[in-house]
């Protein structure tokens, strides 16, 4: 089983008041394992619940020391690497840095778009 880690934003207008998110982007690496869940949330301090949307603004600098915490301080997460060898911490700072260059990518695109679909953070949500 896997995360399912999407880019959205909300839609305006929706009956009832109802939360109605549009998917827009999805990071490369997309689904990383259940196995990595703990690590994830360890390394971002972020305890997040899947399936539930969160504005990219409030949880970006959580994303970010993530990275931080792998790249630097990687020895302190190899215990949390499963047993079963699907994941390890390697696999969840690519997932990390996949996931905060789709948000990089959507607020500021390369010219190839001509700056199409630039979101600022305070408007993209991120789930797993």
């Amino acid at each position: 089983m896997s995360y399912d880690l999407r880019i959205a934003v909300k839609v305006a207008g929706t009956p009832k008041g109802e939360d109605l998110y549009a998917v827009i982007a999805e990071p490369e690496l997309s689904s990383p394992t259940y196995n990595l869940g703990k690590m994830f949330r360890a390394c971002t301090g972020w305890n997040y619940e899947q399936g539930k949307w969160y504005k990219v603004s409030d949880v970006y600098t959580k994303i970010e020391r993530g990275i931080l915490e792998l790249t630097y301080n990687e020895r302190k997460y190899l215990s949390m690497n499963p047993e079963n060898g699907w994941g390890d911490t390697k696999s969840a700072l690519h997932a990390l840095e996949s996931l905060k260059e789709c948000i990089d990518g959507i607020e500021n695109p390369d010219s190839w778009n001509s700056g199409w679909n630039t979101i600022p953070k305070g408007l993209m949500y991120v789930a797993w």
